[in-house]
């Protein structure tokens, strides 16, 4: 069971040093005046998680919208099986929470420091205050939900899939959060997919026969995006 903890937090400030603010770093955000990005800047907040630390859990209140910093966040699901869902995982740059923004007054589900993460948040009311001044926030917005609704949809079905499908599931959903390179190892793919570690093991070699997919200490590389895909709608 997942227990909060208190963290700090301080004013989240950019660097007058950098011309490019960490929201320029967004796409929703890149076509706001840098002067109109550090002045939301100013209204949010930074915070700092250790690995496995929960950020929010199912059920808390929605008072916030988030930001990856650094680090990854993963959004997890308790199933009454009493086993964990992993709905999908955050990187850099990437926000999460959004799908309060519409009158949902809690978190649907638990938010994960997956790593040793940096998030910056801002309030519900100012972000939704944001989305009726700047349309090319409410544009993102739209996009970056019907992208996580897409991902609820599939993992419906996940626990019927074989285990190879469900590992290939995982890695083509890693791709789209984090390109060709994912910054995660064997045993955090089969943790995502609900196996064992020896199983993901040979899944990954018999992959990496093919020249799907290479892997090292820490990360896993996507050589043929194309073809996982494709052997993943063979699989019955």
């Amino acid at each position: 069971m997942l227990i909060a903890t208190s963290n700090s937090a301080r004013p989240f400030m950019a660097k007058a040093s950098k011309p490019v603010s960490f929201l320029g770093t967004i796409d929703i955000f890149q076509k706001l005046p840098h002067a109109e990005l550090v002045l939301l800047e100013s209204k949010m907040t930074e915070k700092r998680y250790k690995k496995n630390e929960p950020i929010y859990l199912e059920g808390d209140p929605a008072k916030s919208i988030w930001f990856v910093k650094e680090g990854r966040v993963k959004a997890v699901k308790h199933l009454p099986q009493g086993r964990d869902l992993t709905i999908c995982t955050m990187g850099k740059t990437n926000m999460f929470g959004t799908c309060c923004c519409f009158a949902a007054e809690s978190y649907p589900c638990n938010s994960v420091a997956e790593s040793d993460t940096t998030v910056v948040s801002v309030p519900m009311a100012e972000f939704t205050s944001w989305m009726a001044k700047y349309p090319e926030i409410s544009k993102g917005l739209v996009s970056h939900l019907s992208k996580r609704l897409r991902q609820s949809k599939d993992m419906q079905s996940f626990d019927q899939e074989s285990v190879e499908k469900r590992i290939l599931h995982v890695l083509t959903n890693l791709v789209s959060e984090f390109g060709a390179t994912i910054p995660m190892t064997r045993k955090e793919i089969a943790e995502m997919a609900g196996t064992t570690v020896e199983t993901c093991i040979r899944t990954f070699r018999a992959l990496e026969e093919e020249g799907l997919v290479e892997t090292a200490r820490g990360q896993i590389t996507i050589k043929d995006f194309a073809a996982l895909a494709e052997r993943r709608e063979d699989i019955n």
